[in-house]
């Protein structure tokens, strides 16, 4: 099976999505242990991903879209009590989060101008790294770090070209460059080194409101290729010391996930791209409570095929 060139994933504290070509899926546990998988087809615009800039958004496109798929599913499973939202914790969690951001950039931000160069990319840095992690705690919650690491660990075992099985993501790394972290670091630092002049210019033709729109998109569309581009360099050396301290900083946004996690992962991954296990569902399908699965599964016989 060959991979396409276009496949990625979102991760919530509720379960897994996965971005495969036009199709999305999104896969989640149910209050009595069952798993509950969503998928549906969008428009085909690979056209459009030849054209840069404009792909970046329709990437974020396709994640809205397995948001609303999700979201959609979710909230009927919970009027018929399947699983349970807790809306009255996330909501207020998420308008902290964007209180907080929202006073970081117009009062804090501004204040690092006037620092020492020195100064200001050490305390640049871990402010990122900051808002990184509340928006996992605040917005995503706890659960979403092993769901993080699950996506990431299927995809890798996907691309690896190994069977979409648990003993083969379990070995796989919970670590990928071609992640949202990454993007949202290059994000962040474009957003710093680009001149304020380039905002002053766009705010002056276009207002305030459509400068900022398109200053965002601008740097978005550059962080996104940039990511593309240093993505199809491969195994090279200063890549790989470039890449490190980026893909590390998924220590603050995965956890290593459980047979629980990877399991909700790989029903996703196996919808999104049609994947059939050779195996009997008595392997596969079992449920497994914790973080070992039963003492009889057959980890040697799934390794062979």
């Amino acid at each position: 099976m060959n991979p396409p060139r276009r496949i990625g994933g979102v991760s919530s504290r509720f379960g897994v999505g996965i971005l495969y070509g036009s199709r999305i899926s999104f896969a989640t546990r149910l209050k009595n242990g069952e798993m509950a998988t969503f998928s549906q087809d969008t428009s085909n615009c690979s056209r459009l991903y030849k054209i840069p800039f404009l792909r970046s958004l329709l990437v974020f496109r396709q994640i809205i879209l397995v948001f609303f798929l999700a979201r959609r599913n979710l909230v009927n499973l919970a009027r018929q009590n399947l699983v349970d939202l807790d809306r009255r914790r996330r909501i207020p969690q998420g308008i902290l989060f964007l209180i907080l951001y929202i006073a970081f950039i117009t009062f804090i931000e501004p204040l690092l101008g006037n620092l020492t160069p020195l100064l200001r990319w050490i305390i640049l840095p871990l402010s990122l790294l900051l808002l990184i992690r509340l928006f996992f705690y605040l917005v995503l919650g706890d659960q979403s770090l092993k769901y993080h690491g699950a996506e990431h660990k299927v995809i890798n075992t996907f691309l690896s070209g190994d069977p979409l099985v648990l003993p083969a993501a379990q070995h796989h790394s919970r670590f990928a460059f071609r992640c949202g972290t990454t993007l949202a670091t290059l994000f962040f630092l474009l957003e710093i080194l680009i001149p304020e002049s380039v905002y002053l210019f766009l705010e002056h033709r276009f207002g305030s409101t459509a400068g900022l729109l398109i200053l965002f998109f601008l740097i978005l569309g550059f962080a996104y290729e940039i990511l593309t581009i240093l993505s199809r360099q491969g195994t090279r050396k200063w890549l790989n010391l470039l890449s490190f301290p980026i893909t590390k900083m998924q220590l603050l946004t995965t956890r290593e996930p459980s047979f629980e996690e990877l399991e909700v992962a790989l029903t996703a991954i196996r919808e999104a791209v049609g994947w059939q296990s050779p195996l009997s569902n008595d392997f596969l399908g079992g449920i497994f409570h914790g973080n070992c699965p039963p003492s009889n599964y057959p980890f040697s016989e799934l390794s062979k095929r």
